[in-house]
C-alpha cells in the first residue's frame, strides 16, 4: 500500500551516519522555560550534530524550542551560538544569533497560507537582498528558484498559493525561507507531523544533507522510529527537566522510554 502511495518501493531506512563534530553550535545553562518554572535545563548541541527532543506529551519539548527561539522568552539561564553569549528575547533576536524554528503547526505558524511559494520563500531575506529599500526582484527571483529546485518543490511553480501544496511541499517551503538565512542552529518541531511517508523520507535525506555541511539540528519529534532513525543523540524530557542523554550506541525505544516516564520529587514549599 506504501509502495503505491509514493509510486516507488518504500523501505524503511537504517539509521544514518553521523556528521557530528566537537565544536559547539549551541549551549544552554541554566534555561529556565515558562512553562516549567521549577526545572532548569543544560544541554549542547554540536556543529553538525542531529539532536532529538524526546518525552511524553507535556514533558516540555515544544516549549523549550520556543524559549529558545525567544517566542516564549525563558525566565532564566543562559544561550550560546558559536560560543557567543547572546541574549534573546524575541524571535528577531534569535534570528540574528542564527537561529531558525520550523513550528509544530505550519499552517498556523509557518506558512502565510494565502501568499504565493515565491512571498512565503523570500520573505525573511527580503531585507538582506534589499538596495536603498527596495526589493530586488532579480536577486529575490533566483533565491526562489534555486530553492524550489534543491528542495524539489512540486510543482515547481512559484507563484503558486502556499495554501494549495500538499503538506510535505509546505514543510519544503518553510524550510527554503530559513535555508535562505544560512542559520547555524535549526530547531524543528514535530519536522514530519502530517506529511506521506514520500515526502517524509525527502525530509530526512535533507536535514542529513544540513548536517553535512556543519548545521547543527536540535528537533523535537513524539515518533520513536524517527527520533530512533534520526537522532546522534537524544534529550529526554520529563516534567520539563532532562531525564537523561541518550547516545546513538545506548539509543533504544526502551531506554528513551524509562527516561520519559521517570518521576521527580515535588520541592516543599
Amino acid at each position: 500500500m506504501v509502495s503505491l502511495m509514493v509510486g516507488r518501493e518504500y523501505q524503511t531506512s537504517e539509521r544514518r551516519r553521523s556528521h557530528a563534530t566537537e565544536e559547539p553550535a549551541l549551549e544552554v545553562r541554566g534555561l529556565v522555560a515558562r512553562a516549567h518554572p521549577e526545572a532548569k535545563l543544560d544541554l549542547t548541541v554540536r556543529r553538525g550534530e542531529i539532536a532529538g527532543l524526546a518525552g511524553l506529551v507535556g514533558a516540555g519539548r515544544t516549549e523549550l524550542l520556543r524559549a529558545l527561539f525567544g517566542v516564549e522568552p525563558a525566565l532564566a539561564g543562559e544561550i550560546r551560538v558559536a560560543g557567543e553569549l547572546r541574549r534573546i528575547r524575541s524571535p528577531r533576536e534569535a534570528i540574528a544569533a542564527g537561529l531558525g524554528l520550523v513550528p509544530e503547526d505550519r499552517k498556523e505558524q509557518g506558512l502565510f497560507l494565502e501568499m504565493a511559494v515565491r512571498e512565503n520563500i523570500s520573505l525573511g531575506a527580503l531585507s538582506r537582498d534589499a538596495r536603498c529599500g527596495f526589493v530586488d526582484f532579480a536577486a529575490e527571483q533566483r533565491l526562489v528558484q534555486r530553492s524550489v529546485e534543491s528542495l524539489r518543490v512540486r510543482p515547481p511553480e512559484p507563484e503558486r498559493l502556499a495554501g494549495l501544496l500538499s503538506g510535505g511541499n509546505q514543510q519544503k517551503v518553510v524550510l527554503a525561507r530559513w535555508l535562505a538565512l544560512a542559520p547555524r542552529v535549526l530547531l524543528l518541531d514535530e519536522p514530519t507531523r502530517g506529511i506521506d511517508v514520500g515526502a517524509r523520507q525527502e525530509l530526512y535525506a535533507l536535514i542529513d544533507e544540513l548536517a553535512s555541511r556543519g548545521m547543527a539540528i536540535l528537533f523535537a519529534s513524539s515518533e520513536m522510529e524517527e527520533v530512533l532513525h534520526l537522532a546522534d543523540r537524544v534529550f529526554v524530557l520529563a516534567e520539563g527537566r532532562l531525564s537523561g542523554t541518550l547516545d546513538r550506541a545506548e539509543l533504544t525505544e526502551e531506554a528513551v522510554m524509562q527516561l520519559a516516564t521517570r518521576s521527580f520529587p515535588r520541592l516543599s514549599a
